[in-house]
């Protein structure tokens, strides 16, 4: 059954796709987690306790444990945006896997979304390792934890589509250094993932919010320090409208780069 319209693609087909990503870095997942694990400590370690000797709370809680759960939605972030970045385009130029799977029934609309997909868990199980180290250091005080994984996944679509997206128009591998340190870069340090952007001019407030790293890290915040409220529902609305208005874009694009 195919989605009509911008959102055409059949969710069995993108599915498969899923699935062949998924069987194949099953082979790599230990080596792959055990650095975001090591990382996931050096960060607590190094930024949360270090500044957290000089800065003893912002909003109420301690330092540490206000970053923790921003550092977790960066940390999905960055991992479904290397699946669709730097991964992706290595199997869509370089090894011509891409190629390769649109000569069976699946369509380019099919693989695409499944690149979402698997850029999203991707992205979802950094963030559950963080989760982990983070319950580990007692820096989740709320149950409602719970919710932060629908919110990673979330996040992990957000940004699998726009790393998606940006892989659709590029041609270079190389590309790939002015997406992370013009975009990624300033996002990471600006969305709100080591202070908050009360204190700051009203210009940069409205810049900062217009980063969807920022809601995602103030959905995860909320979810790990129990204040879950209208604000977290807004955060993840913003989420979904930006999934919403990314989502199609590599669709078209990819189908004229590989069938055109």
């Amino acid at each position: 059954m195919q989605m009509l319209g911008v959102y055409r693609f059949s969710p069995v087909g993108a599915l498969r796709m899923w699935q062949r990503n998924a069987t194949i870095a099953r082979k790599t997942i230990f080596v792959t987690l055990i650095p975001r694990f090591i990382e996931s400590v050096a960060y607590l370690s190094i930024m949360g306790l270090g500044l957290g000797a000089y800065l003893s709370s912002v909003r109420g809680v301690d330092y540490v444990e206000f970053i923790a759960p921003g550092v977790a939605a960066s940390t999905v972030m960055f991992g479904a945006i290397l699946e669709t970045t730097y991964n992706a385009f290595v199997r869509i130029h370089v090894r011509h896997v891409t190629e390769a799977i649109i000569t069976t029934p699946l369509e380019v609309e099919d693989v695409v979304v499944g690149e979402y997909l698997w850029g999203a868990t991707r992205g979802l199980i950094y963030g559950t390792v963080f989760l982990i180290v983070m319950a580990a250091f007692g820096l989740v005080s709320s149950l409602w934890v719970v919710l932060a994984l629908p919110v990673m996944l979330l996040g992990g679509l957000t940004f699998a589509a726009l790393g998606m997206a940006y892989t659709a128009f590029v041609s270079s591998i190389e590309h790939f250094n002015i997406f992370f340190t013009g975009v990624l870069t300033p996002m990471f340090l600006f969305g709100g993932v080591f202070f908050p952007f009360d204190e700051l001019p009203r210009w940069a407030q409205i810049i900062g919010w217009c980063l969807p790293l920022s809601h995602l890290v103030e959905a995860v915040r909320d979810s790990t320090t129990g204040e879950v409220g209208a604000f977290t529902g807004l955060h993840v609305l913003v989420l979904m409208l930006v999934v919403v208005v990314i989502f199609p874009i590599p669709l078209r694009r990819m189908r004229r780069v590989l069938v055109a």
